[in-house]
């Protein structure tokens, strides 16, 4: 009788840990991200004391990777870059009044991994910010998928 409950406890709390989150605030936003991903900021902020206006975050077994960049005003993302070493794989580009919404992807010429991004600009606000995942395979995105879903949504921003 002890032995289906503790594993039942057991369960319950692997269960709760894996689903928790710890919030990064960069200097114009807010991001809640996976407990066990490590948070690492890229671009200082152009407009700000204190602060980044982008990070990455690392899955703990190395197979994704989240980012972020969500400046004060629109900006450019400069720490993905299109590499020699990657190529366009795909692009897809949506107006809507002021608003532009942004989809590419880039892959590993070598293969290894895939990265793909989604960039939201509008520009009556002066606004934008562009939210992607490296995954190694598909297999490690759709191991992560729900978390990342859960990342894109947390995005907070901040005006002065």
């Amino acid at each position: 009788m002890r032995k289906p409950f503790l594993f039942i406890l057991i369960m319950c709390f692997a269960t709760a840990s894996s689903g928790q989150t710890i919030s990064f605030k960069g200097a114009w936003f807010e991001v809640k991200y996976p407990a066990s991903f490590t948070a690492k900021p890229s671009l200082k902020a152009a407009s700000a004391v204190n602060g980044y206006e982008s990070a990455f975050f690392e899955s703990p077994d190395k197979l994704v990777e989240f980012y972020v960049f969500s400046p004060q005003w629109s900006g450019d993302a400069s720490d993905i870059l299109l590499k020699s070493t990657e190529k366009m794989t795909s692009t897809k580009t949506q107006t809507s009044g002021h608003q532009l919404l942004k989809w590419w992807t880039i892959a590993a010429k070598d293969g290894s991994y895939t990265r793909t991004y989604q960039e939201k600009r509008d520009s009556l606000a002066n606004t934008g910010w562009v939210i992607g995942i490296k995954y190694k395979q598909q297999s490690a995105f759709n191991k992560y998928k729900t978390q990342y879903l859960a990342f894109k949504s947390s995005l907070v921003q901040y005006a002065d």
